[in-house]
């Protein structure tokens, strides 16, 4: 029996079967609401008033009072990146991969919209963070037709808007072996994430740890992808 040399052997670490992807990203997300549940415990308490608040009062006072021309593109990306809105995007984003790729791979923006959702709704379960007052219309300085009443931390179009970006360009980096869609998924989130300070919806800390969280689920989703048999 002739061994196989060690650099012809197919890499068992490399490709995951659909059983480990799932468990490898059960993990990952068992991790990032561990971390982010302790990280908004942390900063901004329980309900509201951690240390965090003081800057975060600094910059929603400094965002609303230079909104500039934003307010009306912002309105727009807080539509689109609702949660039902981004949902029915999600799929049919998946249905029009399967069609191209027939792969398991076709679920990334899928699987990285419910992962990010997720993880907003069982943070936000255990801290209850109120929003700015700016987030409910007539209040003052608020816009008009926005009125955001659920809790505040994470910001819900950071955390799911930036894991989908990012598990979708990431995919195409990792398969094409480029840089480039690394750094535009970031800056496509960073503006998202802005547009939630444009419109007084959000404090700070939510967006920057929504950013944090959903640029990891993101990643990690495109990874497994990338690795699937």
């Amino acid at each position: 029996m002739v061994d196989t040399p060690t650099s012809a052997r197919p890499a068992a670490s490399a490709t995951y079967s659909i059983s480990r992807a799932i468990a490898v990203l059960a993990g990952t997300a068992i991790c990032l609401l561990v971390a982010g549940t302790a990280v908004g415990l942390g900063l901004v308490g329980r309900h509201g008033g951690g240390p965090a608040q003081g800057w975060d009062n600094r910059v929603w006072q400094w965002a609303i009072g230079h909104r500039g021309p934003l307010i009306g593109v912002s309105k727009v990306i807080a539509t689109v990146g609702d949660a039902p809105a981004l949902g029915a995007i999600c799929v049919l984003l998946t249905l029009a991969l399967w069609l191209t790729l027939r792969s398991p791979r076709a679920l990334t923006p899928f699987v990285a919209y419910l992962g990010g959702e997720a993880l907003v709704f069982l943070i936000r379960e255990v801290v209850h963070r109120g929003r700015p007052l700016t987030a409910d219309y007539p209040a003052p300085g608020a816009v008009r037709g926005v009125h955001e009443t659920s809790y505040s931390f994470p910001s819900g179009h950071a955390v799911a808007v930036t894991a989908v970006v990012v598990a979708l360009l990431g995919l195409l980096a990792l398969t094409r072996g480029r840089w480039w869609p690394w750094l535009v998924a970031l800056v496509v989130a960073a503006f998202v994430a802005d547009t939630r300070l444009v419109l007084g919806v959000h404090w700070f800390s939510d967006v920057a740890v929504g950013l944090a969280l959903g640029a990891s689920w993101g990643a990690a989703v495109a990874v497994v992808a990338r690795r699937l048999r």
